[in-house]
């Protein structure tokens, strides 16, 4: 009675070896089971690539400048037509470029088409980078804006840039002058006497008329050709100017030289010039 209260109470030895053995049995593998992954772990760490660490950007000046942008250097409009690359006959421009050359026997388009040619051949359209839809709109505005009067018509415009392009090229003004100067004297030529009248200032003057008035009697008709050439320029269509940084140096230099050709100034002009030729020309002096 007392024994088996006694395996009762402290139970079966043989059981609780064996209970001993399991729970042995189970940390060996336990542990065993561990120790591979543990090594699998490894395995993995060294096959993995390894990363290397996040640095921050270097803000050091560079000693390079960084190249300007084409298209905010040129200000290219995104509406602007594309530019295309016009070949010019080489035996036109050869014949162009002469003083004698004969402009009669030239109709009002193939003026436009010599104009255009003029401006390609000088390296102004490609400058100014101007697509070629956009100068022959300029140069069929201002044809339009010349009157056909008997003298200061379409044809003393073609003649006078006729014979400006004549001088640039005999004289190797190109190889001189920026092409921007180039641009403005071929430009101011083909613009300078545009919606003329057919009277001189004279008789503004005397007349009173609206346009005297406006311009307090002062070169009169010269800055109306130029405000009529800032007008045709303000169009979009018509704009040779609109991928040119500085457009209003240049329309500047534009505007001088229409007024230039006022002749109540030409006596003072050609004093001016005698001094400069006599004390050495300076190109760069402007």
């Amino acid at each position: 009675m007392d024994q088996g209260k006694m395996k009762e109470e402290h139970g079966n030895p043989t059981e609780e070896g064996e209970k001993e053995q399991n729970n042995t049995s189970e940390c060996k593998t336990k542990t065993k089971s561990t120790t591979d992954c543990e090594e699998q772990q490894e395995a993995d760490d060294k096959k993995a690539p390894v990363l290397q660490p996040i640095t921050a950007p270097s803000h050091k000046p560079s000693s390079k400048r960084p190249s300007p942008s084409p298209q905010k250097e040129n200000l290219q409009d995104p509406t602007m037509p594309s530019i295309e690359t016009v070949t010019c006959p080489k035996s036109v421009m050869k014949d162009l470029m002469e003083p004698h050359f004969n402009m009669w026997r030239l109709d009002r388009d193939s003026m436009v088409d010599h104009l255009e040619y003029m401006y390609h051949d000088l390296g102004i359209s490609q400058a100014w980078n101007i697509p070629r839809s956009t100068l022959r709109m300029f140069l069929f505005g201002v044809r339009e804006r010349y009157q056909d009067n008997p003298y200061h018509n379409f044809k003393h415009c073609f003649s006078v840039a006729q014979m400006t392009y004549s001088i640039i090229c005999k004289l190797g003004l190109s190889e001189q002058l920026a092409v921007d100067d180039i641009g403005a004297v071929l430009t101011a030529a083909i613009c300078h006497d545009v919606d003329h009248p057919g009277v001189n200032n004279a008789y503004h003057i005397h007349a009173q008329s609206t346009l005297a008035i406006l311009y307090d009697y002062e070169s009169v008709l010269e800055q109306h050709h130029f405000a009529v050439a800032c007008r045709i320029l303000a169009n979009k269509q018509t704009n040779i100017f609109r991928n040119v940084i500085n457009r209003a140096q240049i329309l500047h230099k534009i505007g001088e030289l229409i007024i230039a050709t006022d002749l109540a100034k030409h006596k003072e002009l050609v004093t001016n010039n005698a001094l400069n030729f006599e004390m050495g020309f300076d190109y760069e002096n402007e």
